[in-house]
């Protein structure tokens, strides 16, 4: 199934793409479509014309909404296209990547009990979802608070941000490998409910493109 991706950046198009070999071998991407922060907005209708034709797999941050529904809701055209596949990680992809705990601990070098557990919030519906709990953005817990605990010097040294900077200088060059092999996305999924439907949202797509092709 050939496809189109949007993410914000490396890490989250690292994600997508990992996701979707998670769930099946036989998609082939057809181009990366960056949408920075707010040109996912500005852009999501074009996405949406362009799912009629291909598949396009987005993936956006919740970041300081506090409700996933409500920004799905927000962001969603009123005809979307079945083929449009639309994700939020709650409440960043790096929270999606902490979800599999014992595997990222063993990737930073800490202790186990350094990353935050998950626990049920709520995201505006009758039932509490599981996420990962943190005091503030993951992406910055990562790097201003967990990564000094780490007993790796590389990694400290990589993903500790310089003076200005939110990000270390191979902060994507450190991530992606931990994304491409090491994920434990059945571990993960177990710490987030947005991760869940993500995930099952490719597989009924996958099921969708199969029962429409032609009988043998």
């Amino acid at each position: 199934m050939k496809v189109y991706i949007v993410g914000e950046d490396d890490v989250t198009c690292a994600i997508i793409k990992r996701i979707l070999l998670y769930c099946s071998e036989g998609f082939e991407i057809i181009s990366e479509l960056p949408a920075r922060g707010g040109q996912i907005k500005s852009k999501i209708n074009e996405f949406n014309k362009l799912a009629a034709v291909y598949p396009v797999i987005l993936l956006t941050d919740l970041d300081a909404t506090s409700c996933a529904p409500q920004l799905l809701h927000h962001l969603t055209p009123k005809d979307k296209h079945n083929q449009f596949i639309f994700n939020i990680a709650v409440d960043e992809g790096e929270a999606w990547l902490m979800a599999d705990r014992y595997g990222f601990a063993e990737f930073a070098g800490v202790d186990i009990e350094s990353i935050p557990r998950a626990r049920p919030t709520r995201q505006g519906g009758r039932k509490a979802l599981i996420e990962m709990c943190f005091a503030y953005k993951p992406s910055r817990f990562l790097t201003h608070e967990l990564i000094k605990k780490s007993k790796k010097p590389d990694i400290i040294k990589q993903l500790t941000p310089k003076e200005g900077a939110s990000k270390g200088p191979e902060y994507n060059t450190d991530l992606l490998p931990f994304i491409q092999k090491k994920w434990d996305i059945d571990e993960a999924s177990k710490n987030s409910d947005s991760l869940t439907r993500m995930v099952n949202r490719i597989r009924s797509l996958i099921t969708s493109y199969e029962t429409a092709l032609p009988k043998p």
